[in-house]
């Protein structure tokens, strides 16, 4: 046996050897020849591209010398009769080339073009991409092919005009395409079927002889063929080479897949990139090489006929006696292995179980009993298993009939099956998100198990993370634009809340000018309360805090105009409360708390559809997980404000926009700004909570988490009469770099009876103060252009240690006003603001100096 053995090693060695030789004498001539044979076609396809590629630029290269030598004359640049002239006289010189000469303005208008057509000037002309990007950029470029406003396919080849070093508008050239494309490329022809095509930058067809190409990008025509798109990514990219392809060859009405070699070089061009390829179908270019391989093949293939003629007859006989001795030492093997396979699924890292085809759980190892729990007696059937792992009834006759569908396509492919990933029940009640393979062995499928419980509870868990960090990121950036908007409008709405209030005091109490003023003043408030929440949503509540119940706020908002008013438009809603006797006090400010419920309350009403329920809740609540966990919040003790409305939810995609300004599914105008939520947000965030949100078919529950204030609520300070506001003729110095606000600020002050004097600046307060003296400042933050309120009182605190101010800011508290506090200033009031705000915080400073 063991000479046989070696008899037919050393026979199939010869043979293999034999046929080694012989296949490397077919191979090796016939590659040398293949290969050369594509290196020179490449070689010859590269040098038309590149030919072909200078042609085009040189063509360009000669304009663009005439284009920057027109671009310096002023007659161009002003567009008088003589600048006119020169662009005829290029028309006229340049014709058999030009389609149009245009002059365009620095705003995208057709000023003049020639031949002369009086329907396009004037018309704009700044929607196509070329004339976009030369008004952005200021550079030639030649654009890609486009329908110019004459009505044609064209190319414009455009360079800017300065007037004295300012833009003034482009000089462009129209080409008819056609006139590059026969003069360069269409006359690029390899034997039968080569031919040359190009692409734009962005991978559109330019030129192709192929019918239905131009004009499309190679996505388009191509996206069966991923070696182009390859190969056009890399034209676009403006790389050259050259690469092999697959595309379809259309003849005869049929369509077959054929194998093309093509070279691609750049064009460079003025502001753009262009790329030519040029290509030869492979079965042209080889068809000499194959008819020498087919002879070279029938060669080869009579010595293998006759080598496997030898060894079939020669070795047939040592095989057969072989046979019994190999079948012998083959069973020995499966024992072996059958020992080596229970053993090995015993001690697995991964849960096993082998179930008989009857449904008879046959085997578990131990890794699955140590991940759910159950053994052989709890499991003897895959039925009994469904019906612990899927306690729901569906779920099971789902997985039932998914096991048999899937076994019989084990079966009939002889294939592994994956399932999707799903939720188990252990025996010890916990669940497990699992991945099932079956894997068919003989009469058995053995099923595997990989276990995703962790790394789901981690991917969740970044995703909570990372949606949290996206939307505090965007809060913060639409927030700094809203706080600047914010600062500029109270400046303006100062006039409008300030004057009427002087002018009343002013008028008798039968003026018939009363009613307007006071309409006035009352739309300017109104106006305020908006500016009010772009603040808000800036994230600086600039409203002082103070020590609070929720409970005592919601029952104030609930009996105030605001919430009769939107129980007036929805009688089919029924609000009510469930407030916690012993709720806990909170810091915080009550305007803006009372915002959020009139938001939250106005918003639940308005998603009851017919008729429903509002319930509005409190309670004290312990959060002793750790921060960020499950709310990204700090440990400690919270009041929890609940609303909850039986609408019919928000939908799943909204619900991560809800927070954004002026994300909005309602009317614009008619429900609101697009600023509830948004408020909502911010004030939970400035107060140090956080808010949650659950919702489904059945309606939405917003819950807001605020930290508890050990402080009791103080005792509420009765109105305060404008003869308490009087002063005694102290001076104030009003710094201010908006006039408007420096007259209202001004008169005043000058009506509760302070003398008063303003200057526009940091500077000129710093000037004044070297000479004068003051009780107190009225100091604005931001002036612009100069110092700001916090270097002026800086500088003012050197001459006059002690000096007293109050800031007034139309933006909400900052860093620079934080400063101030710490260098003793405590006074701080928001624009606009009215006569008794002024004269209060003014009165409670000059107390404090007494």
């Amino acid at each position: 046996m063991r000479e046989n053995n070696i008899f037919i090693v050393r026979s199939l060695i010869l043979a293999a050897c034999f046929l080694a030789a012989s296949s490397l004498v077919f191979y090796l001539p016939y590659k040398v020849i293949h290969d050369s044979t594509i290196d020179s076609v490449n070689a010859r396809q590269l040098l038309l591209a590149k030919k072909a590629a200078r042609g085009i630029q040189d063509f360009f290269h000669h304009y663009e010398s005439i284009l920057v030598h027109l671009a310096t004359h002023d007659e161009i640049i002003k567009l008088d009769d003589a600048g006119k002239k020169l662009i005829e006289e290029l028309h006229h010189t340049s014709h058999e080339d030009i389609s149009a000469i245009s002059r365009i303005d620095a705003d995208g208008h057709i000023l003049y073009t020639f031949p002369y057509n009086p329907d396009v000037i004037g018309m704009d002309i700044s929607g196509q991409e070329h004339n976009r990007l030369i008004v952005e950029n200021h550079e030639p470029l030649v654009s890609d092919v486009f329908t110019a406003v004459q009505g044609y396919r064209t190319i414009a080849y455009a360079i800017p005009l300065f007037d004295k070093g300012i833009y003034a508008g482009s000089l462009n050239l129209l080409i008819p395409f056609e006139i590059i494309s026969q003069r360069y490329l269409a006359d690029i022809v390899l034997g039968e079927d080569g031919y040359a095509w190009m692409i734009s930058k962005k991978g559109v067809e330019l030129y192709c002889p192929v019918p239905g190409h131009t004009g499309k990008t190679v996505f388009e025509t191509s996206s069966r063929f991923p070696s182009v798109i390859e190969m056009a990514e890399k034209m676009m990219r403006g790389e050259q080479g050259h690469t092999t392809y697959d595309y379809d060859r259309i003849k005869d009405r049929q369509t077959k897949i054929i194998r093309k070699q093509a070279a691609y070089c750049p064009i460079n061009i003025p502001g753009n990139l262009w790329s030519i390829v040029v290509e030869t179908p492979e079965r042209q270019i080889l068809k000499a090489v194959n008819d020498f391989g087919k002879w070279w093949l029938a060669i080869f293939c009579v010595l293998v006929f006759a080598i496997l003629f030898y060894m079939t007859f020669f070795v047939r006989s040592r095989l057969i006696a072989g046979e019994a001795r190999k079948r012998q030492l083959v069973e020995k093997k499966l024992r072996e292995n059958d020992r080596l396979f229970s053993r090995f699924i015993n001690n697995a890292h991964i849960p096993v179980v082998m179930v008989r085809m009857n449904g008879t759980i046959e085997f578990l190892n131990d890794k699955f009993e140590e991940l759910c729990g159950y053994t052989l007696q709890d499991i003897p059937t895959i039925d009994q298993w469904f019906s612990k792992a899927y306690p729901d009834e569906k779920l099971q006759e789902e997985i039932n009939r998914a096991w048999k569908t899937k076994l019989k396509e084990s079966i009939k492919n002889d294939t592994a099956v994956t399932f999707k990933e799903r939720t188990i029940t252990c025996k010890d009640g916990s669940e497990r998100d699992v991945v099932f393979a079956y894997t068919l062995i003989d009469d058995r499928v053995v099923i595997t198990f990989h276990d995703n419980t962790e790394q789901n509870r981690l991917k969740r868990a970044e995703q909570v993370l990372l949606r949290r960090q996206t939307r505090a990121k965007k809060m913060e950036a639409i927030g700094l634009m809203a706080g600047g908007v914010a600062h500029d409008l109270n400046n303006i709405l100062s006039g409008i809340v300030s004057y009427p209030e002087l002018l009343l005091l002013q008028l008798p109490e039968d003026s018939e000018l009363r009613k307007p003023i006071s309409a006035i003043q009352e739309s300017g408030q109104r106006a305020a309360a908006v500016v009010a929440d772009l603040l808000t949503v800036a994230r600086g509540v600039a409203s002082a805090r103070e020590t609070s119940n929720l409970n005592t706020l919601i029952l104030q908002y609930l009996d105030s105009p605001e919430h009769k008013k939107v129980e007036s438009f929805h009688r089919n809603v029924s609000c009510t409360t469930q407030l916690e006797p012993e709720l806990a006090n909170i810091s915080c400010s009550p305007v803006h708390i009372k915002k959020c419920l009139m938001n939250l309350i106005t918003n639940a009403a308005e998603a009851v559809d017919i008729e429903g329920d509002v319930v509005v809740s409190t309670r004290n609540q312990t959060v002793d997980d750790p921060a960020g966990k499950t709310l990204p919040i700090e440990k400690g003790q919270y009041v929890v404000l609940s609303v909850r409305d039986t609408g019919s939810g928000i939908a799943e995609k909204d619900v991560d926009h809800i927070f954004e300004p002026f994300y909005t599914k309602k009317i614009m105008g008619r429900s609101g700004t697009g600023l509830g939520l948004s408020v909502v947000w911010n004030t939970v965030q400035d107060h140090g909570g956080t808010i949650t949100v659950a919702s489904s078919k059945d309606g939405t529950t917003f819950e807001l988490y605020f930290p508890i204030s050990e402080e009791k609520v103080p005792v509420k300070e009765t109105g305060t009469k404008i003869e308490q506001l009087k002063g005694n003729g102290e001076r104030i110095l009003i710094v201010d770099d908006e006039r408007q606000q420096r007259d209202i600020a001004s008169q005043i002050l000058i009506s509760l009876g302070y003398e008063v004097n303003a200057v526009s600046s940091g500077e000129k307060a710093i000037e004044y103060m070297k000479e004068n003296s003051v009780d107190l400042l009225l100091l604005d933050m931001i002036m612009d252009p100069g110092i700001n309120g916090r270097q002026t009182y800086e500088q003012i605190i050197k001459i006059h240690p002690d000096q007293k101010a109050v800031i007034a800011s139309g933006f909400s508290k900052n860093d620079d006003v934080q400063k101030l506090n710490q260098l003793g200033v405590e006074g701080f009031i928001k624009k606009p603001y009215s006569l008794e705000q002024l004269g209060k915080s003014v009165k409670f400073e000059l107390r404090k100096l007494n």
